[in-house]
């Protein structure tokens, strides 16, 4: 397959026989421009015509590099929903089979969508993170005037999940998405606790309060840029006497994480509980799985915004956002997949100088 073809299934939104420029060719020339380290239009423009010769290997081009503002014009009329379809299509052969895998929800805004005197961004992500793989494997924007715990399950709908862990955290604490999970997707769950949830949290507090003593708890310590934590785990299975369990669909566990940590001089101490359909893990294990949970922040979130600047960019308009992090996320799972060792900065910069580089990244689009 060319490495343009991956995007012909995305429906060309632009009204037939007055376009100048294949979609294909938009949607790719701004995914190579995050490749080589462009964060807007203007700047995806610039280095599309500098490098039109060599992109006119592999891109049509029939009217040569549209204008940064048919770039703007075009990413704000293109289905979201089509091209996330692209990213998990994409995503599902590189993973494959999700048994004993661990996959990661999180939301996250698009700050730079923060309209002036609001505080919530207009533009709100959930996501599906494959956290062995370090790939974002779906995506759905949270509508307005709702939350995450209406965006999860529809999400997770159309994936298969069979034999996955999926880790969400307190706002995923919800009866009809642990059924979900369980019962429709046949896979486990991790899922933080919240304090509102008719008894359980009390419950579970008060049952850990009771049987710690005979537990063997799991520790671990980090020690690493002027600060030192101490996590311990505990896990129980002896959930008889949680009345408020009885009415969640797949609870097999509780888990309680108390951690110890020292920055700057001062001490900090927290104390959090989880619900989980696995059985028979053993504190480590499940503390490995709570702990990876937050590798979604660590490896995606955190690149989004500081290697792409994604919370910087003030593309606000229709579809534009949703669109652009859909391209973000494929375009760091391809920097991620190239295995130099160069960081993900360096390998922007030498994808920006180097075509054959920048080739090599795109070549895996045919995997």
């Amino acid at each position: 397959m060319d490495i343009a073809e991956l995007f012909f299934e995305v429906d060309d939104p632009r009204q037939s026989g007055k376009c100048y420029h294949e979609l294909s060719d938009i949607i790719m020339i701004v995914l190579c421009g995050y490749l080589a380290d462009c964060e807007d239009f203007e700047g995806i423009y610039d280095y599309a015509c500098d490098k039109q010769k060599f992109l006119a290997d592999f891109l049509a081009l029939p009217c040569g590099i549209p204008s940064h503002d048919t770039l703007n014009r075009v990413f704000r009329l293109i289905d979201p929903r089509q091209l996330e379809t692209v990213l998990t299509e994409w995503g599902k052969q590189i993973v494959g089979f999700l048994t004993q895998k661990q996959l990661v929800v999180d939301g996250k805004q698009l700050r730079g969508t923060i309209k002036s005197g609001r505080k919530q961004a207009s533009v709100q992500i959930v996501s599906v993170w494959a956290e062995g793989e370090r790939i974002c494997l779906a995506q759905s924007q949270i509508a307005d005037k709702t939350n995450e715990i209406k965006a999860i399950p529809t999400l997770l709908e159309p994936l298969n999940l069979e034999g996955a862990v999926v880790s969400i955290d307190a706002i995923g604490c919800q009866k009809e998405i642990t059924r979900l999970i369980v019962e429709d997707k046949k896979a486990q769950f991790v899922i933080g606790l919240k304090a509102n949830q008719d008894g359980l949290y009390e419950q579970i507090v008060n049952h850990f309060e009771r049987v710690k003593p005979n537990l063997v708890g799991a520790v671990s310590r980090d020690l690493a840029h002027g600060r030192g934590e101490k996590r311990t785990v505990w896990v129980s299975q002896s959930l008889a006497l949680l009345d408020a369990t009885h009415d969640w669909i797949g609870i097999n566990s509780v888990v309680c994480v108390e951690s110890l940590r020292w920055l700057n001089g001062k001490e900090e101490y927290s104390k959090r509980f989880y619900i989980s359909s696995l059985l028979d893990q053993s504190a480590s294990a499940m503390g490995h799985y709570i702990r990876r949970h937050w590798s979604i922040e660590n490896e995606l979130h955190w690149h989004l915004d500081v290697t792409f600047g994604e919370d910087a960019c003030r593309v606000r308009k229709d579809y534009a956002p949703r669109n652009l992090t859909t391209v973000r996320k494929v375009a760091l799972s391809l920097l991620r997949r190239e295995p130099s060792k160069l960081s993900l900065k360096r390998k922007r910069k030498k994808a920006a100088r180097d075509n054959d580089y920048l080739k090599t990244l795109l070549s895996q689009l045919t995997i």
